[in-house]
């Protein structure tokens, strides 16, 4: 388990920002933000409500709209909710290596499936 950094607290400001503007939106408050070397990647916020969609949820239109990658080593994504499955799914699948959630009290999705995958 890292020490958390002033670079995520200020990364996770920005995923909160995030978050607020899917609020915003009568959406459901989760953003996310990816970062690699300090700089930002792609950020988003859960689109559920507003596009009727079931599988927008924040961290796959942030991984989205980040695009192809040819690797994600070095990378940390930020969310401000613990990731449901198939966002963890999907982390786990492009290898993302690290991850900061804000909560987990109210879901804790599937934090003990990535931290298995983070001893590996």
């Amino acid at each position: 388990m890292d020490q958390i950094s002033e670079d995520d607290r200020r990364f996770y400001k920005i995923a909160l920002s995030e978050a607020k503007k899917s609020l915003s939106e009568n959406g459901v408050p989760v953003g996310a933000v990816l970062v690699k070397d300090g700089k930002i990647i792609s950020s988003g916020h859960n689109q559920r409500v507003q596009k009727n969609n079931p599988i927008a949820h924040g961290e796959m239109d942030c991984i989205e709209k980040a695009g192809r990658q040819t690797s994600y080593k070095g990378m940390t994504l930020y969310t401000t909710l613990s990731p449901y499955m198939m966002c963890s799914g999907t982390i786990i699948q492009f290898k993302i290596p690290r991850l900061v959630i804000g909560e987990n009290k109210n879901f804790d999705g599937n934090i003990e499936i990535l931290k298995k995958m983070e001893s590996k």
